[in-house]
C-alpha cells in the first residue's frame, strides 16, 4: 500500500504521474484516491494494517429515512400519526409558550376558560409571532393587528375588519388538538381525519406511584437517544466498568439478552444471576418513540414479581438535530426501597439519575465518568449509520431500526399504522417489568427462565395487573428445584 500511495502523490515517479494526468485529465486526484481506496477495500482479505486513517471513507451517507422528521419525510409522517408530549403543564403560564415539535415552530397557551391551544407561530394576517399574542377568554389575539383565533384555529375576529366581513369565513389558522394529562401536555400533529384515540398506558393508570413530569433537551437526533433503550449491553460498559456503578451493582452483572416483538413494539429480555437470585427484566420500546424501563437502582436482593416501570418517556424530535425527552418519573417505595431517588431533581432539564444532561457535571467530570448524554451527543448531530460496524451485541438496535423502517415503509405504501388504543380513554397494557426469584439455575436454565417470564408477561396483556403478577409468580415456581 505504501508503493501505491507514493504513486498517487507523485513521489519518486513524477514522469508516470505527469503521463497519467495528461492522458486522463478528467481523473482528479480525489477521484484517483477514491478508486484506490475502493480497490483496496475489495482486495483486502487479511486483517487491515494500522495507521489507516488516510484511507478511511469520509463521504458518509445519512440514514435520512429514519433520522429526518420534518413534514413530508417518511419518518416525519409516521411520527405524526401519534400523540406526543410537547411540554410540561407547569411551563404553560399566563403567557404563550414557544415550542418546536417535529420541525414546526408552534405557540402553546392556555386561554382564560382553561382550554389549551397549539397554533402555528406566525399570524395568518401579516406573520407576527403569536408568542407575543394576548391570551384571551377564548383563544389568543395577535399583538400586531388584533386578529383573534380560537384554540382550533378558526378566526373569531379579524382585528379592525367588520365582524360580518369575509375574513372570518375565509381564514383558518394552523392548529393542532391538545390534551393535558397528569402534568404533561400532549398534541397530535397528523392529518385531523386520522386522529387516533389518546392512549392511557397501564403504568400511567397505576395510582400507587407518584408521577413526576420531567423534560430534558439533547442536541442530537432523536433516534440515537431512542435506540439506546434497546442497547442493554452498554449498561455493563458505560454505566458500570467505565464510569463506575451508576445504576446499582446488579446492573453491571453480565446477563443473557434476547429480543422479541411485543404488541406495542419490542422488548429486550435481560436475565442475570445475582447471588442466590435470578433477575429477569423486560425493557420496552413502544413505537414510534416511547420507552419504559424498570427500577433505576434494582439490586435484586428480594423476591418480587412483575414490578412495573420507574419511568415512561417519549423521545420527541424538535427537529433533525435536537430532541426533547419528556415523560413521567414514577416514584414509590417498592421501586426505590432505599430512597435513592430525589423528587426535587426532577423537572425542567432535570432528572434524579446521572448522565442525562449537560449541566449536571463539569466537562472533566463527564470525561472521567460519562453517561448516556455524553455517549449519545458525541455521536454527532445525526449519527451516521453508514460508518458503523454493527456487531452481534447490537442486535437490539438493529431490530428496532428494522421495525421502524418497516412501519415507515408500510405508511409509504398507503397502510396506516395501528392505533395504540382502540378507543378514547382505553387503558393500554404494557410489558416492562422486573421479576426477582430465589433459585439456582445454570446458564441454559436461566435462558429458559427469562424466555418463560417474558412470554407470560406478553401473553397476559389482557389480564388485570394482579392477575398478571400471579401468572408471573406461577411461571417462576415451575423452575423451583424439587
Amino acid at each position: 500500500m505504501r508503493v501505491i500511495s507514493s504513486l498517487m502523490l507523485g513521489e519518486g515517479m513524477p514522469t508516470i504521474w505527469r503521463y497519467f494526468t495528461q492522458k486522463y485529465p478528467a481523473h482528479t486526484e480525489s477521484g484517483i484516491v477514491r478508486r484506490f481506496r475502493e480497490s483496496d477495500k475489495k482486495m483486502t482479505t487479511e486483517k487491515p494494517e494500522g495507521f489507516s486513517g488516510y484511507h478511511r471513507k469520509q463521504d458518509w451517507t445519512e440514514d435520512s429515512e429514519l433520522t429526518h422528521i420534518t413534514r413530508g419525510t417518511p419518518c416525519g409522517e409516521y411520527l405524526r400519526r401519534y400523540w406526543h408530549p410537547v411540554a410540561m403543564t407547569e411551563e404553560v403560564t399566563d403567557l404563550p409558550l414557544l415550542v418546536k415539535v417535529l420541525g414546526e415552530e408552534l405557540v402553546l397557551f392556555k386561554d382564560k376558560s382553561g382550554d389549551f391551544g397549539l397554533l402555528h407561530k406566525h399570524c395568518s394576517h401579516r406573520g407576527a409571532s403569536l408568542e407575543f399574542g394576548i391570551v384571551a377568554d377564548h383563544g389568543i389575539i395577535c399583538c400586531y393587528h388584533g386578529w383573534h383565533y380560537a384554540v382550533d384555529g378558526t378566526l373569531i375576529r379579524a382585528g379592525s375588519e367588520r365582524e360580518d366581513g369575509p375574513m372570518c369565513k375565509k381564514v383558518v389558522h394552523g392548529a393542532y388538538p391538545v390534551i393535558e394529562r397528569d402534568g404533561l401536555v400532549f398534541a397530535y400533529l397528523g392529518p385531523p381525519e386520522l386522529r387516533p384515540p389518546f392512549p392511557i398506558f397501564d403504568t400511567q393508570a397505576n395510582n400507587s406511584v407518584e408521577k413526576v413530569p420531567f423534560s430534558l433537551s439533547t442536541p442530537c437526533n432523536w433516534l440515537q437517544i431512542y435506540e439506546n433503550t434497546q442497547d442493554p449491553v452498554h449498561v455493563i460498559h458505560l454505566h458500570s466498568n467505565v464510569s463506575g456503578i451508576q445504576f446499582g451493582v446488579a446492573s453491571g452483572v453480565d446477563q443473557i439478552i434476547e429480543y422479541q416483538d411485543s404488541p406495542l413494539g419490542m422488548i429486550n429480555i435481560q436475565t442475570r444471576e445475582v447471588g442466590e437470585f435470578v433477575w429477569n427484566r423486560t425493557v420496552e420500546s413502544i413505537l414510534p418513540n416511547a420507552n419504559q424501563t424498570g427500577a433505576i437502582w434494582e439490586e435484586a436482593q428480594n423476591e418480587k414479581f412483575f414490578q412495573r416501570s420507574s419511568l415512561l418517556r417519549w423521545v420527541v424530535p424538535l427537529d433533525n438535530t435536537s430532541t426533547r425527552t419528556i415523560g413521567w418519573r414514577y416514584l414509590s417505595t417498592d421501586l426505590d426501597p432505599d430512597n435513592q431517588g430525589n423528587r426535587s431533581h426532577i423537572g425542567k432539564e432535570g432528572i434524579d439519575f446521572i448522565g442525562q444532561t449537560a449541566t449536571e457535571r463539569s466537562h472533566e467530570e463527564a470525561q472521567r465518568h460519562p453517561g448516556d448524554y455524553e455517549a449519545q451527543v458525541s455521536q454527532g448531530p445525526i449519527a451516521i449509520h453508514d460508518r458503523e460496524n454493527l456487531a452481534s451485541s447490537d442486535a437490539g438496535v438493529a431490530r428496532l431500526r428494522r421495525l421502524l423502517r418497516k412501519r415507515v415503509a408500510e405508511l409509504g405504501s398507503g397502510e396506516e399504522p395501528a392505533a395504540q388504543a382502540g378507543e378514547e380513554g382505553e387503558i393500554v397494557s404494557t410489558y416492562t417489568q422486573d421479576t426477582v426469584f430465589k433459585v439456582r439455575l445454570n446458564e441454559q436454565q436461566r435462558k429458559a427462565f427469562g424466555q418463560a417470564v417474558a412470554s407470560t408477561v406478553v401473553n397476559s396483556g389482557d389480564k388485570a395487573p394482579l392477575e398478571r403478577e400471579l401468572m408471573v409468580r406461577q411461571t417462576c415456581e415451575t423452575f423451583e428445584v424439587k
